[in-house]
């Protein structure tokens, strides 16, 4: 019973670093409008993990600030302090309660990346892209319609598949907005990156940044991601797959039937 005196100022002090935590991680727009349908559920599980290093911060900074301040001895003092024996119960609490928090958070984390990462089947089948990385540029090559270009044009509300190459060393693929990362690993194909953009969000462009140290030129590898409606992604299919045919030398193979056609 003697410990029950230093329950109220603990869980004020812990009410007040909580709430100036809170301010804080509301008060600033950390994150960008989530562009892909897949940046909610990353966005919700970003949250949790917020809150839940919130309230686990707020606890034990309580009780740091009150140790200091309540039994911080006098600089003569150099006897030795008082016996402490160990609170089992307490022991288990703050063993029991981390864990658990961070099992949800794995499940939840495990949960999101495979609902992320599975194919679209049928008529939403994904739009097929492989990606080229090199210092210090980004390639986007578009199979079915033979089109290589230094930019990246995908319809909104379709799926996109990219397949991450590097030519040299390894490469990050990210554009923020969609909360969708990729690693481009020399002499190995990653096919695991896919995002789908929202409806809303067709006309607008993203920068696309390597967040894997490459080199000299590693803050200058950017690229854009243009996010075209159905209609002007197959009137950009067009265009581009004409021009690429234009440009194909005489007795050349002609590029691929395009299957770009919403459906």
């Amino acid at each position: 019973m003697r410990g029950n005196r230093h329950i109220l100022p603990i869980a004020a002090i812990t009410l007040v670093i909580a709430a100036i935590s809170v301010v804080v991680a509301l008060s600033i727009d950390w994150l960008p409008d989530p562009a892909g349908k897949e940046a909610d559920r990353v966005d919700l599980l970003v949250w949790w993990t917020v809150w839940a290093s919130i309230a686990i911060f707020s606890i034990v900074i309580a009780f740091v600030v009150y140790s200091v301040w309540k039994f911080r001895v006098s600089d003569d003092d150099q006897s030795d302090g008082p016996p402490i024996h160990g609170h089992t119960l307490l022991e288990i609490v703050w063993t029991a309660i981390p864990t658990v928090m961070i099992g949800i958070t794995a499940a939840w984390g495990a949960i999101v990346l495979v609902q992320n990462e599975e194919i679209a089947k049928g008529a939403d089948a994904p739009l097929r892209i492989d990606v080229l990385a090199q210092q210090f540029a980004w390639e986007f090559t578009y199979p079915d319609l033979g089109v290589t270009t230094g930019d990246l044009r995908v319809p909104v509300d379709r799926q996109v598949l990219l397949t991450l190459r590097a030519q040299d060393v390894i490469h990050g693929f990210y554009v923020q907005e969609t909360r969708i990362k990729g690693d481009a690993v020399p002499g190995i194909e990653n096919d695991r990156v896919r995002f789908t953009l929202k409806p809303e969000y067709a006309g607008r462009k993203y920068p696309i940044i390597c967040t894997e140290l490459c080199g000299a030129g590693h803050g200058v590898m950017r690229a854009q991601l243009f996010a075209l409606s159905p209609a002007d992604y197959d009137a950009w299919a067009r265009d581009a797959r004409a021009d690429a045919a234009e440009q194909t030398p005489a007795g050349a193979p002609p590029p691929p039937s395009t299957t770009t056609e919403t459906p």
